[in-house]
């Protein structure tokens, strides 16, 4: 009888990916609550100045992977969820804007709320591969990877037509008479969903799989016959990247 399937090793791969997802889905969500808490709990101006110190670090270090751009953000502790940046414009004023109409320096106030410290279609992307893999390490088998086309045409394709053609507009009306097409929430939710599910789906499993097949080479070596013999074999990782679920040595046999 071979091994149980709960007694199978989760790939460290994989449980270091995950981790890191949701800390970075964390860090963008704490930046906002850092700013907000304060004012609504009306804590004392130090506490209130040291935390919104490391809410600055956050934004600031998240501005270096994502454009953080306010209409094209959720709020916290604000009126409404999402603004345009119209709405924007007519709650605070364009002076308090800068850079409008690309005003990513702009994280909020009181009276509209603060902003998190990644793009609504970021959070939905690096939220969905964090459920995804982590929907995998609670079932502790990788299940069967996403073809590569699935991916291309529900994962890849949404999120480029929406995101292109949003770019393009903006390019387009900047030499020409045209008008820049904005896209919504909803649409950046669903297009950032779905491209962060299926490429989970689509190599996690592959990278399991791998990771399996490196460790059962690696045990089935003996000490006695170094060299080449005992590195995992290029053809042999890319099989067991599309074997079933369990690994060889923790099937019947």
């Amino acid at each position: 009888m071979g091994v149980k399937m709960r007694e199978t090793p989760i790939p460290r791969s994989i449980l270091l990916l995950t981790f890191g997802l949701w800390l970075y889905v964390g860090g963008g969500l704490l930046a906002p609550l850092l700013e907000g808490i304060p004012h609504v709990l009306r804590v004392s101006p130090p506490v209130q100045t040291g935390l919104h110190a490391l809410a600055t670090a956050l934004y600031t270090l998240y501005s270096f992977t994502c454009h953080q751009l306010p209409q094209r953000s959720f709020f916290l502790f604000g009126e409404q969820p999402a603004y345009t940046l119209e709405e924007l414009r007519a709650r605070v004023g364009s002076e308090r804007l800068p850079g409008d109409p690309w005003p990513r320096a702009f994280i909020g106030d009181p009276s509209v709320g603060w902003k998190t410290a990644l793009c609504q279609r970021d959070l939905a992307i690096y939220g969905a591969m964090a459920l995804t893999a982590t929907a995998m390490i609670l079932r502790r088998r990788p299940g069967r990877p996403l073809p590569l086309w699935l991916f291309l045409t529900v994962g890849l394709l949404p999120i480029a037509l929406d995101g292109g053609s949003q770019l393009l507009s903006y390019i387009l009306a900047m030499i020409g008479p045209f008008s820049p097409r904005e896209s919504t929430p909803l649409l950046r939710l669903l297009t950032g969903a779905l491209f962060g599910t299926t490429f989970v789906g689509t190599f996690f499993p592959r990278l399991w799989r791998l990771e399996w097949a490196a460790q059962e080479d690696a045990s089935s070596s003996t000490p006695e016959t170094p060299g080449t013999d005992s590195l995992p074999a290029p053809g042999r990782l890319w099989s067991a990247a599309r074997a079933p679920d369990t690994p060889a040595s923790h099937r019947e046999g």
